[in-house]
């Protein structure tokens, strides 16, 4: 894999020194194209002195796992595993992947521990406003559903693609009550959300072309094409059409 010198080119720089930075150094766009996991990206890209540059906050969009920002005149990047300086973790409590719990809903600000070790500090996405849209987990599988009355009452932890029975617990982070709402996880992905929650990502992420091939992925492996239209995979239809193409490979 080729490797890449990322880095800043600051504007007021080069337009207080454009004449001497022009002939000291043969500035041209990035001739070449960028694969990022296979798939193209379009990102824009200077050649100076055969070291290929790009801007930071255009590879944070690219590849993701990281955000960039400007505080207190001080450049900062976050990643997934860091909390936010604006997400307060007061009062958060730890998910652990696969384990059940009996208190709330997965809340901004928690911190949700995958299997193999790795910390997320769970938070709203700043396009969708959907909690932990992005950051590949399920954080409210495993919430204990009550099903029964009385002497009849039984619990059980909610799993992925099925409906919370109950009333117990409250609304999602679109504001919508979670009482028989399904929870839908995406299988390629492994992360999870409430179907009104879903709605949203799709509302404001889904492709904007159309897709070439029956099943195809979507670039950021959310939706799958339905012949004429994306649907997200983690909805039944879309992880049937899923099952459904790998079994007639």
């Amino acid at each position: 894999m080729k490797r890449f010198t990322l880095g800043f080119i600051i504007g007021g720089i080069i337009c207080s020194a454009l004449t001497g930075f022009a002939v000291e150094y043969a500035v041209t766009a990035n001739p070449f194209p960028i694969r990022v996991d296979g798939a193209e990206k379009s990102i824009e890209g200077y050649n100076i002195n055969d070291s290929t540059y790009f801007k930071l906050r255009d590879v944070a969009d690219a590849v993701g796992g990281f955000t960039v920002g400007f505080t207190n005149n001080t450049i900062t990047i976050s990643t997934s595993q860091e909390p936010s300086e604006s997400i307060s973790t007061d009062g958060a409590i730890t998910i652990y992947e696969g384990q059940t719990r009996d208190n709330r809903l997965a809340k901004e600000g928690d911190i949700f521990v995958k299997a193999d070790g790795t910390e997320i500090v769970l938070k709203k996405d700043e396009v969708t406003g959907v909690l932990g849209y992005g950051q590949g987990v399920a954080p409210d599988v495993g919430i204990m559903d009550e099903f029964g009355q009385g002497d009849q009452m039984t619990t059980f932890p909610l799993k992925p693609n099925t409906k919370l029975t109950t009333d117990k617990y409250g609304n999602d982070s679109t504001g919508s009550w979670t009482a028989a709402s399904a929870y839908e996880v995406n299988p390629l992905t492994g992360e999870g959300h409430w179907d009104k929650e879903w709605s949203v990502i799709a509302m404001k992420t889904r492709p904007r072309t159309r897709g070439t091939v029956f099943g195809e992925i979507s670039e950021d492996n959310n939706f799958i094409w339905d012949d004429d239209v994306w649907v997200y995979l983690a909805c039944d239809n879309g992880r049937s059409i899923l099952e459904y193409v790998n079994t007639h490979q």
